[in-house]
């Protein structure tokens, strides 16, 4: 009957209702998708709601967790995410390219331990941790370059011939303590090199940073004899706690308002009981008037 009735409607009217329920049946379609949508919302919103309840207290994958960060699985591949936009962006700084010797060192990454090296020398031939780091890299050298290819093997020997001079680690470490015996940021590297190659120095090494009193050094300020005792703490000439007590004493002397070589303050407990006692004698004199 409806068809009847649009067979009998004039062309103009026909086109009209076919408009109308065009856009009916749009109107409809997007209310169904608004619906579902709806839906889908309310059960995500329930859903996440539920697993609040379990795990509230669980991190969040996007999350910044402080302890996360902090004991990092992987530390050495966070530490070259940190140094690639140094070497971009700091590069004339010969602190970024000694970074990314120990990172490399760390990692075993020969080739790369050679490229920083040679950075540092361009930048900073004398600096006395680049010394550090030449012996070393000497010293990797000589007890791995028999597993290495002959080509990285070829250009590691052609790259090294003006910094190793074709002296052994110890030769060189020697060499280098004598040239600048009087620096005691130098000899600090030296010394704990000289540790590093033979443990039976180790009284000798520590000789070396921690004999003050003889005026050799022309650097003896804070900063190198705060370095001095970092290194002894933090085990670069093995243990030596003897030692250690001995040469703070020997800078709280020298630098008797710096607050490194200060001891421990201790407080005291026995004051309150001196004034109670006081107190108490006041009191009995008091009663006794």
């Amino acid at each position: 009957m409806q068809r009847t009735k649009q067979e009998n409607l004039a062309p103009s009217e026909l086109k009209k209702l076919r408009n109308k329920q065009r856009k009916a049946k749009r109107k409809a379609e997007q209310e169904s998708a608004q619906a579902k949508e709806a839906q889908i919302k309310r059960d995500q919103h329930h859903k996440s709601r539920q697993q609040g309840d379990v795990e509230a207290d669980a991190p969040q994958l996007d999350e910044l967790v402080p302890e996360k960060l902090e004991r990092t699985e992987k530390p050495l591949e966070q530490a070259i995410k940190f140094l690639h936009p140094l070497q971009t962006l700091a590069k004339d700084r010969i602190e970024t390219h000694l970074m990314a010797f120990e990172v490399y060192y760390r990692k075993g990454k020969v080739l790369l331990m050679l490229q920083s090296l040679k950075r540092c020398h361009r930048l900073d031939p004398r600096n006395p941790r680049l010394h550090s780091c030449m012996i070393r890299f000497h010293e990797v050298c000589t007890k791995n370059k028999g597993g290495w290819d002959p080509s990285v093997v070829k250009v590691v020997e052609k790259e090294t011939k003006e910094f190793f001079r074709n002296r052994d680690a110890k030769t060189l470490n020697k060499e280098f303590l004598e040239e600048r015996c009087n620096c005691l940021e130098a000899t600090l590297e030296g010394a704990s090199m000289m540790f590093h190659l033979d443990k039976e120095s180790q009284n000798a090494a520590i000789n070396l940073v921690t004999s003050l009193d003889n005026n050799k050094y022309n650097d003896i300020n804070l900063k190198n004899c705060t370095n001095v005792l970092q290194a002894l703490r933090k085990g670069a000439f093995g243990s030596c706690d003897a030692q250690i007590e001995e040469y703070v004493n020997e800078c709280q002397k020298r630098f008797p308002y710096a607050a490194t070589f200060k001891p421990p303050v201790v407080e005291s407990t026995t004051q309150p009981a001196a004034l109670d006692s006081n107190h108490m004698s006041l009191d009995e004199n008091s009663n006794s008037n």
